[in-house]
């Protein structure tokens, strides 16, 4: 797969490394500071974790502090933590999702990935070939957003910015409603013995009842919504996100409707012990 797929800039750029590094560190506190929901990956004391598109490298950095003496292989096609000091239990790949893994079978405790496959073509042999490679016992955990709540609820110009890169996306091979169809893509694999799948639906605005850790999450996803947009405008003008478009965009979600929402599946499961 080439970086013309991919729709956002990479985690090589600062300003890139930030978002991302803001939004993992809200999502971890959203979820009582672990590393998923999947309280089981602890339990089962992983020996081998594989993260799928690392980006910034924020979740297999915190996935060697939790886990010291399990390897942590982190992988991207771009060279995202080429240069960056990295604990000694982390093995940094530059691999591209879309071709044959160079991975084992069955080679796995965990496979985790979060926020990547919506930007991936042809995504279900994605997941399935991901799925092969979790041991019997272990752990697959995809984390991923279904970006029609937000088309569905939003403001006029951030639906139809959020509805153009939609379009945008699936021009290129890619699902950005992939959320929703996780748990459905997992269970048909016939793999997996045990699957969980929770949904998150965010309020956007500033001014919800939700608690202080949705609010924050709330804060970071509207950030990191804003700063694509302005990259977006950059990049697909043509296809109707010019700059005025994402000016007004940062608008209307500064304005704090309290309608619009987001959100987010996760889905973790068990591969069948043979």
């Amino acid at each position: 797969m080439g970086e013309s797929v991919y729709t956002l800039k990479t985690a090589r750029e600062r300003t890139e490394k930030n978002r991302l590094d803001e939004l993992h560190m809200a999502l971890r506190e959203y979820m009582s500071n672990q590393p998923s929901f999947a309280p089981q990956i602890y339990s089962a004391m992983p020996r081998r974790i594989l993260e799928l598109g690392c980006g910034s490298g924020a979740w297999a950095i915190d996935a060697a502090s939790d886990f010291p003496d399990t390897e942590v292989v982190a992988v991207d096609l771009s060279p995202t933590l080429e240069g960056v000091p990295l604990p000694k239990n982390i093995n940094f790949q530059i691999v591209d999702a879309t071709q044959p893994f160079r991975f084992d079978q069955k080679s796995f405790d965990v496979v985790h990935s979060r926020f990547v496959l919506m930007h991936l073509p042809n995504v279900k042999d994605v997941m399935e070939r991901a799925a092969q490679l979790v041991k019997p016992g272990g752990w697959v955990v995809f984390e991923d957003m279904n970006n029609r709540r937000v088309i569905e609820t939003a403001t006029p110009v951030v639906s139809r910015v959020m509805n153009l890169w939609a379009g945008i996306a699936e021009a290129r091979g890619a699902d950005a409603h992939i959320g929703k169809k996780m748990e459905a893509i997992v269970r048909d694999t016939g793999l997996f013995s045990e699957i969980h799948a929770k949904k998150i639906v965010m309020p956007l605005c500033n001014r919800s009842s939700a608690s202080p850790a949705m609010m924050r999450l709330a804060a970071a996803f509207r950030a990191t919504m804003q700063r694509v947009a302005v990259d977006w405008s950059q990049r697909f003008s043509a296809e109707g996100i010019s700059k005025e478009v994402a000016e007004q965009f940062d608008i209307e979600l500064d304005a704090d409707s309290p309608e619009v929402q987001h959100e987010i599946y996760f889905v973790w499961a068990r591969r069948t012990v043979e």
